[in-house]
């Protein structure tokens, strides 16, 4: 499971070293969570792949979050409205996720009802930029109306899913307890990640 301890691969500052610790301790966390999510995938009408980070592109600052990344691509997902399970230095997170990179971005997000965003249960948020752990705010109808603003910019994002803050209870509950806060949190996106790759 997920642990307060996992946090502490990032006192390490040299790429190397991060990196490492990632690989070692984080990832096979992410393989095993592929895995519980499995069932909760099989739900759509389509196969969905994931794609645990590499950070192929690193050459000297180590990297300040990690993630895994479903889509319905073998190939990427930067391009695709995907879902990213992931850690920054203080939070762990659940993102359903349209970067700029998307494409027919705005076409694809004008496509989602509103009142089927708002309909996911308390203590989600929405943000507006992946590379901002602090993006995300509460999602009520005036937050999701003010992200949906931005979306005509040439580089504006989208995210609605939930952060679990360190020391929270996420990471002291049971194994089983903290799979089935991730099951749920995915479930509960599915809806409208289903309407965003029926598109």
């Amino acid at each position: 499971m997920y642990q307060d301890q996992d946090f502490h691969v990032w006192d390490d500052q040299t790429l190397p070293g991060r990196l490492g610790k990632i690989r070692a301790q984080i990832d096979p966390k992410f393989t095993a969570t592929v895995a519980d999510l499995a069932p909760v995938f099989a739900e759509l009408a389509v196969p969905i792949y994931d794609h645990i980070s590499l950070h192929r592109r690193r050459s000297k600052n180590p990297p300040p979050d990690t993630w895994v990344a479903f889509s319905t691509s073998k190939r990427g997902y930067k391009m695709l409205p995907h879902i990213e399970v992931g850690f920054w230095d203080d939070r762990f997170f659940i993102w359903l996720t349209v970067l700029q990179e998307a494409k027919n971005r705005q076409a694809l997000l004008s496509s989602l009802k509103e009142d089927t965003v708002m309909q996911l249960p308390a203590g989600f948020e929405c943000g507006g930029d992946h590379t901002d752990k602090n993006c995300g705010r509460p999602l009520t109808r005036e937050t999701y109306q003010e992200l949906m603003r931005m979306q005509p910019q040439k580089h504006a994002e989208w995210q609605v899913g939930r952060n679990f803050l360190r020391g929270s209870d996420f990471f002291t509950g049971t194994p089983a307890q903290q799979v089935q806060t991730i099951q749920d949190t995915v479930r509960a996106l599915l809806p409208l990640y289903d309407q965003l790759i029926r598109i």
